[in-house]
Order: C-alpha cells, then sequence, then structure tokens
C-alpha cells in the first residue's frame, strides 16, 4: 500500500496532525487516523524531512489502532473496508480469540485481531506495508468470502 501524500517541509509548509487527511492509492476517500501511533509516527517523519529535505522520504506508515473492549483487545493493522476476501488464519470466531486477514485485489490489506496478544498480528503489518501477495501469505482453505 502506498500513500500519495507526502509529509514533509515545503514552500508550502508541513502538514502532521489530526488535521491532515491521506489520500491511500487504491482507496477513493480521504482518511483520516487519530490514534497516538499515526500521530507519534507523523512526528518523526516531519522532523525526519525538515532536518533532511535532501533525503524526504515520503510518510507512509500502515494504519494502525487498538481499543481494549471490555476482557477483550480489537487490533487493526492497514483497511478493512472494501475488500474481496476475509479468511480466519489464526483462532476461532467460536472461541472469541481470532487474527483475520483481509484481502483486496491479490495483495493482503489489513488485519482484525481480537482476544490475541500483540506479537501475533505485527507481523502482519510487515506484509501490509510491503504489498504482500495473498496467496502467499494466507493458506488457500482459509477464506470466508
Amino acid at each position: 500500500m502506498k500513500r500519495i501524500v507526502v509529509v514533509g517541509a515545503s514552500a508550502a509548509g508541513l502538514a502532521a496532525g489530526t488535521l491532515r487527511r491521506e489520500g491511500y492509492e487504491g482507496t477513493l476517500t480521504l482518511v483520516g487516523i487519530e490514534h497516538r501511533t499515526n500521530a507519534a509516527e507523523q512526528g518523526m517523519a516531519a522532523a525526519r524531512n525538515l532536518l533532511r529535505p535532501e533525503a524526504r522520504r515520503p510518510f507512509a506508515p500502515v494504519p494502525y489502532f487498538w481499543s481494549d473492549q471490555y476482557d477483550m483487545r480489537v487490533q487493526v493493522y492497514g483497511f478493512l473496508c472494501g475488500h474481496d476476501e476475509v479468511a480466519v488464519v489464526d483462532g476461532s470466531l467460536e472461541e472469541r480469540r481470532f487474527l483475520a486477514a483481509y484481502r483486496t485485489g491479490d495483495r493482503v490489506t489489513g488485519v482484525l485481531a481480537v482476544g490475541m496478544p500483540p506479537r501475533a498480528i505485527r507481523v502482519w503489518r510487515q506484509a501490509i506495508a510491503a504489498g504482500a501477495v495473498w496467496q502467499e501469505s494466507v493458506p488457500a482453505s482459509e477464506g470466508t468470502g
């Protein structure tokens, strides 16, 4: 997944923070990620681009959030909307402890973990950032539609 917006210094200035909206390649809407993790990553990207304008890099994190809902932690990387397929790749819905991967086209574009430890989902962040191919990342028999 690639960004189409660069965070950095220019003649027009610098944009970062909760008022910033980003267009993600492959989506038709602007997205505002208002989680503290994203805000911290924006700050680091802005500082890096301000201090080294000759080596400016796009701000391209994988969207992330988590929330504790009673006795369950919900964690998400990437996008869960507009997908073509979802597959439970670890745990089970019946146990209320699972990890589900989301596919758009031939790529892994999102992952949802409920009641799973953080380490179970972290590897999927790299898969989403790298644009991992679904068939190489998710067993064929796992799809649920």
